[in-house]
């Protein structure tokens, strides 16, 4: 499997300073934040001027498109971002763009669920309250179109289904994927999202290779039953750190034959504020150790 540098092990450095950090490492790829792609744009530079930065190193993925679900007139915006995002990706020279369902504001899940989402709230709250099957309908249908969207750029796209959203398991997420009928379209193993929602290593090593297109190393610590998941608080440990047992995620991922990009993801506030470059090779020889 090939090792890629997520944006989160060096969440404060601008896209430069995250480029040659993996590189001076020896990452082989790199899975950036669109957020700072999009600030390197906003200020006047030009997408291209990143890939001398890169030399010989990949841009795995960029990521991630968020509330794929969006309907309505949430729908133009929608179908903008995806254009955005694969022109970047293409710029960059990426070969996949990372899409996940919403709503992805913790805070409106939150208050949806305690009763408390009034209905002159204009916060985004996608299809909170629909059934499965309108989720997986009406999202599959949103895929398909950016799917369309990405092959004109020659670009794949994954989902992930975060945890906290109507719309969170991989489970589901095959089913999206078979609604929109998109050859160019697959998934993340995430290890905290589906650990958090009760899918297990079994169920991954079961998946065939092909649709995998990403895998995210990350821990976390255990959500209370019946509470919504808060990965501020639930994925502030350092990897290895945490509940999960990664050794048997990864050898699960390992037993379905895939020999793609592997990125260590992690979230925690306490981590980004100590020195990037270490943060980043650790994860890369925690990881290495693991395999």
């Amino acid at each position: 499997m090939k090792i890629a540098m997520n944006s989160t092990a060096t969440l404060h450095c601008n896209v430069v300073q995250e480029i040659k950090i993996a590189r001076e490492i020896g990452f082989q790829g790199v899975e950036i934040q669109i957020d700072k792609l999009f600030r390197y744009l906003d200020a006047g530079n030009r997408i291209e001027q990143l890939r001398p930065l890169l030399g010989d190193m990949e841009v795995a993925a960029i990521g991630a498109l968020q509330n794929i679900e969006r309907q309505g007139d949430a729908h133009a915006s929608y179908i903008e971002d995806v254009r955005k995002a694969c022109e970047t990706a293409s710029g960059i020279g990426a070969s996949m763009v990372q899409i996940c369902t919403g709503p992805s504001d913790l805070s409106v899940v939150q208050d949806f669920h305690a009763g408390v989402l009034k209905d002159t709230d204009t916060r985004y709250r996608g299809l909170l309250g629909e059934p499965e099957d309108a989720l997986i309908e009406r999202t599959a249908r949103n895929v398909a179109e950016a799917a369309d969207i990405a092959a004109d750029y020659g670009l794949e796209l994954y989902i992930e289904p975060l945890a906290w959203v109507p719309l969170c398991k991989i489970s589901q997420a095959l089913k999206v994927i078979e609604a929109a009928g998109k050859k160019n379209v697959g998934i993340v193993i995430d290890f905290w999202h589906m650990w958090t929602t009760g899918e297990t290593p079994e169920f991954v090593a079961s998946i065939p290779k092909e649709l995998i297109k990403m895998v995210h190393i990350c821990d976390g610590i255990r959500c209370e039953p019946g509470t919504i998941p808060d990965q501020n608080v639930l994925r502030d440990v350092w990897t290895g750190e945490g509940d999960i047992p990664l050794k048997r995620w990864i050898d699960a991922v390992k037993q379905t034959g895939y020999d793609g990009w592997c990125s260590t993801e992690i979230f925690s506030n306490r981590i980004a504020e100590k020195d990037p470059v270490v943060t980043a090779a650790t994860l890369k020889t925690n990881f290495e150790y693991m395999l």
